[in-house]
């Protein structure tokens, strides 16, 4: 079973799992709350099943996703963090271009953005279109203590 190294939210994590085995992932989340209670862990693990090329199972952890993902190495992910006290536009538009390319080894790509609320205003702006009208392929999951 999936998230099975993270303690508590087990209607958060039932409903994920569900996602991903029912093929309704969306193209974008939002995981707020306090900081420490493992929102980036949940979003790693979600990420890890959205990319996984066996969703039933997912994830599995054997599939070559699942070895690429574990490895920090698959093509289709990408984590955005603060580049010193914020996320700067240049981060923004750099993700809004790799984004734009078709997926490399999954069937999706998956952007976490950490500490979200630490975006400057351009880069929030940056990111408004493709958060409106975002490629068929694109998840998108902002993470926040705000």
């Amino acid at each position: 079973m999936a998230y099975e190294k993270i303690i508590g939210n087990e209607k958060v994590k039932e409903m994920l799992e569900q996602t991903v085995k029912k093929d309704k992932v969306l193209h974008s989340y939002l995981f707020t709350g306090k900081e420490g209670i493992g929102k980036f862990l949940i979003a790693e693990e979600f990420a890890q099943s959205i990319l996984c090329s066996n969703p039933q199972e997912a994830p599995c952890g054997h599939c070559k996703s699942c070895l690429e993902f574990e490895s920090g190495n698959h093509p289709d992910y990408q984590v955005i963090e603060p580049d010193g006290n914020s996320i700067k536009i240049e981060q923004i538009r750099y993700s809004n271009a790799k984004i734009l390319e078709k997926p490399v080894s999954s069937a999706k790509k998956v952007y976490i953005i950490r500490d979200s609320q630490k975006m400057t205003k351009e880069a929030q702006n940056s990111l408004l279109k493709t958060l409106e009208e975002p490629p068929e392929y694109a998840v998108i999951i902002l993470i926040t203590s705000r």
